[in-house]
Order: structure tokens, then sequence, then C-alpha cells
């Protein structure tokens, strides 16, 4: 019984020590274009994507941002579309809540998880969403 509690106790303190808290300063890191690479759904479904037409351009700085859609080319260039969203980033609760607002709609995503390469948010619904840095479809050039 003794192995058991010792074996949770140290499962739980390796967990701990892995999560890393997102800081306020590890928010610039959103600047740039990103693709979705994966979609999993509450169910538990997922949906990989091996190929985006378009990717998101987010632009953020002290807590508001944009983030825009657009079409890469094979040249390495980019053509915006009209699709563009509004949001700003609060904390709540230990939680980077993403704030959206359109014309159309509002709505909330939470950041689960941020790098240089890659972040996770989840929406009301609870779907994840996975994007990674785009790096241009041929070289790996941006």
């Amino acid at each position: 019984m003794k192995f058991k509690k010792f074996a949770f106790l140290l499962l739980s303190i390796t967990f701990c020590l892995s999560c890393q808290e997102t800081k306020k300063e590890d928010l610039d890191q959103l600047n740039g274009y990103w693709e979705i690479k994966k979609v999993k759904q509450k169910n538990g479904k997922e949906t990989v994507f091996k190929f985006n037409e378009t990717v998101d351009f987010i632009e953020f700085e002290n807590n508001k941002g944009i983030r825009t859609k657009v079409k890469p080319s094979l040249q390495g260039d980019f053509k915006a579309t009209k699709d563009a969203e509004s949001f700003t980033i609060t904390k709540e609760n230990d939680q980077w809540i993403f704030h959206y607002k359109t014309a159309m709609d509002e709505w909330q995503e939470t950041l689960l998880r941020l790098d240089e390469d890659e972040f996770q948010v989840q929406n009301d619904r609870e779907i994840i969403y996975t994007y990674q840095r785009f790096n241009g479809y041929l070289d790996g050039t941006k």
C-alpha cells in the first residue's frame, strides 16, 4: 500500500513539474503565421490536417490582437482574405482566455498550451484546436 502512495506522489510531482504556466510575456509567441494541425472533438474523434489552403496570421500586442486568414502561395507570399477577427486575451482563474468578437458573433477559447512552434486552444464546445507554426509549403521559409 505504501508503494502505491509513493508512486502516486512521485507521478503527481513529475506531472506538476512538467506543466509550464504560460506567462504574459510568452503570449508574444502568438505573432506570426499558424496552421491548424489537428482538431479533437469532445467525443475524442481527431481530424489531422496534412495540408491547409489558408493559414492564420496573428498580430498580437498589449493583450489585443487580430487573426486574419491568409492564402499562402508557392512563391512564399500571402494573399489576405476578408476573414479577420479581433480578440483580447485576459487571465481568468490562472488561464488565458481569448475573447473574439466579429460583426456576426462572439466566442471564447481557452489557451491550453503555447510554445514557439505550437499552441492549443479549447472552445466552449470542448473542441481542441492544435496549431503549428506555418513554415511555407516547399522549403520551410516563412
